[in-house]
């Protein structure tokens, strides 16, 4: 009888700690992210914009019934993809812009997401990645992919298998910086916080995703 009693007890404990690893769930999607467009590419400081809606894909991994990873691949128009692979040379004190060719901005994230009913709400954190249209043949083995780090949090409604979400994401250099601001808008001071908070800026975008 001890014997049966131990052997349910472990069966109970494996399941509670199995179940959970296999209750996953796919999502494929699809984003529209808004932007100001830059009118005239020969200037950067230009003075006029329009807005501009950036089309994206999204996969994402939900396991353990919170964990969650994303990638997210935001397409990004030529004049944009110049600016962000602008380089500084510090000795002549001048800005060369990067190629302008049409690409993707990357982002691979980590983090909680909950689900309850149809409400959905996730918050991750994650680094950036650029990919340039032909990057292979057209840059040199000196581009760095790389491009900081981000944060996002979110929050959407579940249509049975699809939904539609609402996504914030802030950049950030690098993530060291990510995790200094983060703990800067935790902090007790609230002066502290409310300068993190002002720094932090949120770019918005519309997901509409497919649950597998």
């Amino acid at each position: 009888m001890q014997k049966t009693k131990f052997l349910a007890i472990a069966v109970i404990l494996i399941l509670a700690m199995v179940i959970p690893v296999f209750a996953d769930e796919i999502e494929l999607g699809m984003s529209l992210t808004p932007i100001e467009k830059q009118t005239d590419t020969e200037d950067p400081n230009y003075d006029e914009n329009q807005d501009l809606m950036l089309p994206g894909f999204h996969v994402g991994y939900r396991f353990g019934w919170i964990g969650f990873v994303s990638w997210d691949s935001y397409v990004m128009p030529p004049e944009y993809i110049t600016m962000m692979t602008a380089t500084y040379d510090p000795e002549t004190d001048t800005l060369s812009p990067g190629p302008f060719r049409p690409g993707f901005l990357n982002t691979w994230n980590i983090g909680g997401k909950l689900v309850l009913g149809p409400l959905v709400g996730y918050s991750t954190i994650g680094i950036n990645t650029i990919y340039v249209y032909k990057q292979d043949k057209y840059l040199d083995e000196s581009f760095n992919a790389n491009f900081g780090a981000n944060w996002k949090v979110g929050a959407g409604w579940k249509f049975g298998d699809w939904g539609i979400n609402l996504d914030l994401m802030a950049l950030f250099p690098s993530v060291s910086t990510m995790f200094a601001e983060l703990e800067a808008l935790g902090s007790d001071d609230q002066a502290i916080a409310d300068a993190a908070a002002e720094r932090i800026q949120f770019i918005p975008s519309l997901v509409a995703t497919l649950y597998l």
